[in-house]
């Protein structure tokens, strides 16, 4: 029996195959194994004024209707080929303005914020995901230690709205997390939209659970298909809602919509996606690639194509928790 335990575990070192979700279509909707409103959550993205996805997740924690363990900024890899076009701080100044504007507003239950990885991981010259060099960060360390509190049954959601780097050396430097966490990002595919980091999102891809909104980049949002400026105008006149109405006045709230928001949605109302594919993944260049499975071919992770998402159900989910009467009802600082 331990004969057979050692060879087990070397294969799954090795990597031999990859973990999809546990997932079915019921009424209509998406249901993961395990995963609800009450699964420990942990958000990780580069920016934090480009899309609307902390507002609405904040909102969630100011109610106590979500359980956050953690806010992690990794960093813009954005040309990191050419030394980066964006620092680390800057990043962090950025989250850190943000949760100024949540807690001036009244907002309260938001963890600080925290680092995550600060650059790309190489992909080593054997091509072996074990053989990769990690780096740890406070970031990294949490996301290890709120893992190793969850199960395989009830996991840890990592929320991704930036690179899979703080997640990929999490799971490089604790392999036995793997079973407890489930990664959600969106477009890492083909070296897209949050996929800059392309040998950690493959890291993600292969090592853990791991749902991708999007696939092979088929299209972002489409302007004005989730939110338009009237949707934000009966919101309090707090600095957090004003910031809102700002960003959706913006040619770039206008064109981000929800942004990397997809999966926190569903998260707590389902019928946000109505269909899944099943794809494989592969490392080419400086990208990972994700690609259909055909019908009798095993999948390395799911994907969520934007034509099966419903942007009603995107929009009401939202407003449902930003329009909640209890949520500004003791704000500090209101905007004459």
């Amino acid at each position: 029996m331990r004969r057979i335990l050692a060879i087990l575990m070397a294969l799954l070192s090795l990597n031999v195959w990859a973990i999809v979700p546990a997932h079915e279509l019921k009424d209509g909707a998406v249901h993961m194994a395990g995963v609800g409103p009450d699964n420990p959550v942990i958000y990780d993205n580069d920016w934090w004024f480009d899309v609307f996805d902390n507002n609405y997740l904040w909102a969630r924690a100011s109610l106590g209707r979500v359980d956050l363990r953690a806010n992690i900024v990794s960093r813009d890899m954005w040309e990191w080929d050419a030394g980066y076009k964006y620092s680390m701080q800057r990043c962090i100044d950025d989250a850190n303005k943000a949760l100024t504007l949540a807690r001036s507003s009244g907002l309260k239950n938001i963890p600080d914020i925290m680092s995550g990885s600060d650059e790309v991981l190489r992909r080593p010259a054997s091509g072996r995901i074990e053989e990769t060099v990690p780096k740890s960060s406070p970031g990294v360390r949490k996301i290890i230690e709120e893992a190793r509190k969850a199960t395989s049954e009830k996991p840890l959601i990592l929320i991704c709205g930036g690179p899979l780097t703080t997640a990929a050396n999490a799971l490089l430097m604790a392999p036995d997390i793997a079973d407890r966490m489930i990664v959600f990002d969106i477009l890492v595919s083909h070296y897209g939209y949050n996929g800059k980091d392309g040998w950690a999102a493959y890291v993600v891809a292969k090592k853990t659970r791991y749902v991708d909104w999007g696939g092979r980049g088929r299209g972002f949002w489409d302007r004005h298909s989730v939110f338009v400026a009237k949707d934000f105008e009966t919101l309090p006149k707090t600095p957090f809602c004003e910031d809102m109405r700002r960003l959706i006045k913006s040619d770039l709230g206008q064109a981000n919509q929800l942004g990397d928001g997809a999966p926190l949605v569903w998260l707590f109302n389902p019928q946000c996606w109505t269909g899944v594919e099943l794809h494989q993944a592969a490392f080419r260049g400086k990208a990972v690639e994700f690609t259909l499975a055909k019908p009798d071919e095993a999948g390395d992770v799911l994907v969520i194509p934007k034509a099966v998402t419903d942007m009603r159900q995107c929009h009401d989910e939202f407003f449902r928790v930003l329009r909640d009467p209890a949520l500004f009802k003791e704000s500090a600082t209101e905007v004459n």
